[in-house]
């Protein structure tokens, strides 16, 4: 159980990030200075500032998959008596990252700030990686594949990981995104953005060919 004290310090720490271009900006100093309170106070309720800030990011995850959810819950509904498609399922999955990316005062700030400090943290509770876990993308496989369900969990799973990878490149290195896209659409409009990825998406769960193909091996590849 939290106390008004800890959720001062938290709430402090929450807006310092928010504000901050770069982690250095985010000191003990500042937070105590913010709330009225020592640097003690913060070790006391939370050991350090880099277990603080995991425990920033912890409260913003879980609003950033509330979000995902309840799109995926509106998405449910309105495909009653059927199920969502795989667009309609995907943007619920993919709209919360793009919008927020495109907005300071959602936090989203606050991603790339817990990433820095996680990469370099020494200490394992602040680099646990338990605090993304997956039973929230495992809802959207379970949505998935009633859309596409020629594939299995696995395969479900591995496209969502490879969409996983297309949003973080189009949203964090949106400079070289752009040399490749060219003149298709703008990275930094948003509304594209999040169009595009939709679509490209949609592309990895379609019906396979019926003329059999190779399937690729559990195991390693070798040598090409």
């Amino acid at each position: 159980m939290t106390t008004p004290a800890a959720d001062a310090i938290l709430d402090a720490a929450t807006e310092l990030l928010m504000e901050a271009k770069t982690l250095d900006e985010v000191t003990v100093r500042k937070i105590a200075l913010r709330v009225g309170t020592s640097h003690t106070a913060i070790n006391y309720h939370f050991g350090s500032r880099d277990r603080l800030i995991r425990r920033v990011m912890e409260k913003t995850y879980l609003k950033f998959n509330a979000e995902r959810l309840t799109r995926l819950q509106s998405a449910s509904f309105r495909a009653k008596p059927g199920n969502p498609s795989v667009a309609a399922v995907l943007d619920a999955f993919l709209e919360p990252s793009v919008r927020w990316a495109s907005d300071p005062s959602t936090g989203y700030g606050i991603f790339r700030h817990f990433d820095l400090v996680s990469r370099s943290s020494s200490d394992k509770a602040v680099r646990d990686s338990n605090l993304f876990e997956v039973n929230v993308h495992r809802q959207f496989i379970d949505a998935l594949r009633k859309a596409a369900p020629w594939f299995s969990a696995e395969e479900t799973g591995w496209r969502l990981f490879t969409i996983l990878g297309m949003r973080h490149l189009a949203i964090n290195d949106s400079a070289r995104g752009q040399m490749l896209a060219g003149d298709l659409f703008d990275l930094r409009d948003p509304d594209a953005l999040l169009a595009h990825l939709v679509k490209a998406g949609e592309a990895l769960f379609e019906r396979p060919r019926t003329t059999p193909v190779r399937r690729l091996s559990v195991k390693a590849p070798g040598r090409v």
